[in-house]
């Protein structure tokens, strides 16, 4: 087994038993309050790629707040999305238009403080908001196993496509953004992601209903695979490898979460419509 491989397999190991245990095992809080960490480390990583003006720092801890703010309310009020949104927003554009002045002598650094706050912004909405949606889905009827479906068709959809695309990838699925993802493993990873939800429901959770199985997978598996090509598009535009260096074998957080946080409002989706 190459060394790579063997890092990645035990950092995906030990993590994964972390995330399940606090996710199924302190219910909606613990799911909050991975969706709040997992928020604020992708949000760092993220920013770490998109800031580069001098005040970069007081930007990322202005961020960071917002979204740890965000996290909070959030779960102690739920189904306050919009609003939280909304002054986010605003919170976020007065405080730009507050420190403009620090970059007024030359009309390119304006314009490049403006594209931040545009970034930013962007930032809050992809890593910051988006994981909210892990504990909307734990609080749901049989939330636990919800969740852990949710969990398969990720791990077990990104490990399908990534074996098979090994062994038997030839076409390039988009080679402008992503040169190594082929059709063959998008297709393995889907394969994989029905045939978990399906022995999953056989086995575990027979009230899953059977348009779940068919529809289910599909769209959640799918929009994780728009999620990893997402974010290699923001790592291509900015010349990175990895968005960080935290977890072994995979890179940063970001590279690891990307398609699950893209896929969780879609599951959320599909259980309120097909569940």
């Amino acid at each position: 087994m190459r060394p790579e491989l063997k890092s990645r397999l035990k950092t995906g190991a030990l993590g994964g038993a972390v995330l399940l245990g606090l996710t199924l095992g302190l219910g909606t809080w613990g799911t909050a309050l991975v969706a709040v960490i997992l928020a604020l480390l992708m949000t760092n990583e993220f920013l770490s790629i998109v800031l580069s003006l001098d005040d970069r720092v007081e930007k990322r801890q202005v961020f960071l707040g917002v979204v740890w703010l965000v996290g909070f309310f959030s779960a102690i009020v739920p189904r306050m999305e919009y609003e939280l949104l909304l002054t986010s927003f605003l919170g976020l554009f007065f405080y730009f238009l507050a420190t403009a002045s620090r970059h007024a002598s030359a009309p390119e650094l304006l314009e490049r403080h403006l594209r931040e706050l545009v970034y930013g912004l962007f930032g809050v909405l992809y890593v910051g908001f988006l994981p909210l949606f892990l504990p909307l889905i734990r609080d749901q009827a049989h939330g636990a196993r919800w969740l852990l479906v949710f969990f398969l068709i990720n791990w077990v959809g990104d490990s399908a496509a990534y074996f098979v695309g090994l062994r038997k990838g030839k076409t390039r699925l988009y080679p402008a953004i992503s040169p190594k993802k082929t059709w063959e493993g998008a297709w393995g990873g889907m394969a994989g992601s029905f045939i978990v939800t399906l022995l999953f429901k056989l086995v575990a959770f027979p009230a899953m209903s059977w348009a779940f199985v068919f529809v289910g997978p599909v769209l959640v598996g799918t929009s994780a695979q728009l999620g990893d090509l997402c974010e290699s598009l923001i790592k291509r535009a900015f010349q990175r490898k990895d968005s960080g260096h935290l977890l072994p074998g995979h890179g940063g957080v970001l590279d690891r979460f990307d398609g699950l946080v893209v896929s969780a409002p879609v599951m959320y989706l599909c259980i309120r419509t097909l569940g």
